[in-house]
């Protein structure tokens, strides 16, 4: 594709989706009666919070190559990914998303963007941040609703959740190794995956923040500000709801009595942490055994997530990345989840009788 018709077809798309984003702001506007503060609350307020963070780590990323600080960071996770054949901007994302799994995807896409890394190992590096990571960001707020709630039930709940997300590790980490060709466990050729000692001497902190926010961040905010619209227009019309209800009055099984089924309802359709106490109510007055407890909070997570990653994640996914490699991500990242849980349950069942 020659300059000229690339230029073309950005500006055309850049159009897009700025005209999508007025409209969306414009039904937005008329569904909420003009409340400006709602439309504020709802829509602009996480919309801030959520591309300051992108921004920081576009800047950190900045910081990060220009002192050369990318294989300190890397050394942390490097003797595991390095199994996986991935480079060290992968395991600097990895490390990055026991903190952030906005900071770790928005710096995969960066490192993609910038030809440090392949597609193939940006997509897998994105699905190895579903793994320990998430699981690990997510703990301690999961322990303190779980635990206390169902004690006993919960501690074996949290053991399937973390066996499930070792298996989800490990499987991408295979993966990778098979599908991912580098010397060393890295992606690419060293020279393309560091900054040399000439580079460090050129690139100061001042024009790779000028690369990276104000070309990349662009780019980022033109995908992310419509899709997020979308989403809050799909709540406000009760799509998620009109979903969760739909999937909770679909559901049956014979492995848990119709108590057990409450709890799950309750997962899906009001939020995990009312799952959780209709689960513990039910275990301290005998209406469920610990079993039937585990089984019903791994259920319930089981339909649930998915249906919260739809709400919740699709926005920032497929803004980080472009609409369909996000989407792609998202929807391989719940496949993995939910196989690796079923798996780990299934091992849960047969040892615990």
């Amino acid at each position: 594709m020659s300059g000229k018709n690339k230029k073309l077809r950005s500006r055309i798309n850049t159009a897009f989706w700025l005209l999508l984003a007025a409209l969306l702001f414009i039904f937005l506007l008329k569904d909420t009666g003009f409340d400006i503060k709602l439309v504020l609350n709802r829509v602009f307020i996480p919309l801030f919070r959520l591309i300051s963070i992108m921004t920081f780590t576009l800047f950190l990323t900045a910081l990060i190559e220009a002192k050369g600080w990318s294989k300190v960071v890397a050394s942390i996770s490097r003797p595991l990914l390095r199994l996986g054949n991935l480079s060290d901007w992968s395991a600097t994302a990895f490390t990055t998303a026991f903190l952030s799994g906005i900071a770790a995807n928005t710096m995969l896409w960066n490192a993609f963007k910038e030809g440090k890394i392949s597609k193939k190992e940006m997509f897998i590096s994105a699905l190895l941040n579903v793994g320990l990571p998430s699981y690990f960001l997510h703990l301690p707020i999961t322990f303190a609703i779980i635990v206390p709630l169902t004690q006993k039930a919960g501690i074996l709940y949290m053991t399937i959740t973390f066996f499930a997300a070792v298996i989800r590790t490990v499987v991408i980490i295979m993966f990778g190794r098979m599908t991912l060709k580098g010397p060393d466990g890295q992606g690419l050729n060293q020279k393309e995956t560091s900054v040399s000692d000439t580079d460090k001497k050129e690139v100061t902190v001042g024009t790779l923040f000028k690369k990276y926010v104000t070309k990349r961040l662009s780019s980022i905010v033109l995908y992310t500000v419509p899709i997020y619209m979308l989403v809050v227009l799909l709540r406000l019309h009760g799509f998620f709801d009109m979903l969760q209800h739909a999937t909770a009055q679909l559901l049956k099984t014979s492995a848990l009595p119709i108590e057990g089924i409450s709890v799950v309802v309750f997962s899906i359709v009001a939020e995990f942490s009312a799952g959780a106490a209709a689960a513990g109510a039910m275990l301290q007055e005998g209406i469920l055994t610990v079993k039937e407890t585990v089984m019903a909070l791994v259920l319930g997570n089981i339909i649930a997530t998915p249906i919260r990653a739809l709400r919740h994640q699709l926005p920032r996914y497929l803004g980080i990345y472009t609409p369909g490699t996000g989407f792609a991500l998202l929807v391989t990242g719940q496949v993995l989840r939910v196989t690796s849980v079923i798996v780990a349950t299934g091992i849960f069942w047969l040892i615990y009788g």
